[in-house]
């Protein structure tokens, strides 16, 4: 080998452009991973880039099938979403990446782990959680940690003495990662909440990336998901495998009003960040199981599904896929899941909401829930009420007329006299 061998995470984007050329300079062999996690980018020409930087090595690693087989199913089954808003999308790429990395280190001997990520956002986290549980004897570089250069103007000026900057736009807005899950927008005027901004403008930047370059069609004004034990297996009596019904999903309602959500989010450094996630196929997706899941879960059990769901995404964002608690709360999902079972047709305009839910498990009982004469004994609830009350409320006469003037603030504020002395403030009374 001519050099230190190490094996890089590489996009094609700016930053690994310029880490493979700062890596060579610093005497590194570098081989180029590009994980194709559906990012509808032309890879074999990205690897080609790769090599004219000065890779010796430069490959693509399919890791959709792994993603779509494990971590996607039990997001979707569990409307997995981080702070109620994020519905996940690099967390979902990063560690099968990782994973494509670490297979290739292991078998060159145990190269250099590499990663472009920053110092200030969640994916360095990921990428070295990662490395740590799958190869903790191959040493890591994060070049963000180590270089001098400040932002994305000193990346543009390094790779243009280089020679290397085919086609990077010097003003460039905009951040954008995408996968077959979503496409993320950072950066530019998104960085400042308290400024001005046309969404509108935004999306219609991107509007041509998203979904493979295609033009957006005529959204249908519904669709009906067919469901699996929590999976999305059909669309509109179409069975589909889950990477294509994604894919169609986001095809036909990227242009949709909801099918993005502009996120403040806390990044596990401690720094906020605002985002804009596309992500139509998972906004129709969370809602149909959701409607599935208040149809066929009991109320513990609903609410267990929900507490799971922020479990999952939060533990997906902080980089803890590699993990005991990841396996345990996706048994305890798989358990819950079990019951979701049924087709859920969603309304997609003027709103998203579900508007039929037809499930061979449901608990859901019309002959219960109608104002119309049914089974149901009224006077059953006059029990059911007391005996709430009392485990919840319960108390005495006396308490409750103390607890009525509490509240009411008719009491004296003290029981202590205005021409009486204050009791001292030591903890301990000193001796009489």
């Amino acid at each position: 080998m001519s050099g230190k061998p190490c094996v890089l995470a590489y996009s094609g984007g700016l930053d690994t452009t310029a880490i493979v050329l700062w890596l060579r300079e610093r005497g590194y062999e570098v081989h180029a991973v590009l994980v194709d996690v559906g990012q509808g980018e032309d890879l074999p020409a990205l690897c080609s880039k790769a090599l004219r930087l000065g890779a010796s090595s430069a490959v693509v690693r399919d890791a959709r099938p792994a993603m779509f087989e494990t971590v996607v199913p039990m997001a979707l089954g569990l409307a997995a979403r981080y702070e109620g808003t994020y519905r996940l999308g690099t967390a979902l790429a990063r560690p099968f990446i990782a994973v494509e990395q670490v297979r290739l280190a292991r078998r060159m001997g145990g190269a250099t782990l590499v990663h472009g990520a920053t110092g200030k956002g969640n994916d360095q986290i990921r990428f070295e959680y990662a490395y740590r549980t799958l190869a903790p004897d191959c040493p890591v570089l994060a070049p963000w940690k180590e270089w001098d250069f400040a932002g994305r103007r000193d990346l543009l000026a390094y790779v243009v003495r280089h020679g290397a900057d085919e086609g990077f736009e010097p003003t460039k807005d905009f951040s954008l990662d995408e996968n077959l899950w979503h496409l993320s927008i950072e950066g530019g005027p998104l960085e400042n909440p308290a400024a001005d901004l046309n969404v509108e403008q935004v999306l219609a930047a991107h509007a041509s990336r998203f979904a493979g370059g295609v033009g957006p069609r005529p959204a249908p004004p519904t669709a009906m998901v067919t469901f699996d034990q929590g999976v999305p297996v059909a669309v509109n009596g179409a069975t589909l495998a889950l990477p294509e019904l994604i894919a169609r999903l986001n095809r036909d309602y990227r242009a949709a009003p909801w099918a993005w959500d502009l996120v403040i989010e806390n990044r596990c450094t401690g720094i906020k960040s605002r985002g804009l996630y596309i992500n139509p196929a998972a906004a129709l997706l969370h809602s149909a199981a959701d409607g599935l899941a208040r149809s066929c879960l009991n109320k513990p059990s609903y609410e267990a599904w929900c507490d799971l769901g922020r479990q999952y995404a939060g533990l997906l964002y902080r980089g803890e896929y590699f993990s005991d608690q990841r396996r345990a709360v996706e048994a305890a999902g798989r358990a819950l899941m079990s019951r979701l079972t049924g087709a859920v047709t969603m309304q997609t305009s003027p709103a998203l909401h579900a508007t039929r839910i037809d499930a061979p498990q449901a608990l859901f009982r019309h002959d219960r829930a109608t104002f119309e004469r049914s089974d149901y004994a009224h006077a059953d609830a006059a029990g059911f009420i007391r005996l709430g009350w009392l485990g919840a409320i319960g108390r005495s006469i006396a308490e409750e007329s103390h607890a009525c003037a509490l509240e009411t603030g008719d009491t004296a504020a003290s029981d202590v006299r205005c021409d009486q002395s204050l009791p001292g403030g030591r903890l301990v009374p000193a001796a009489v």
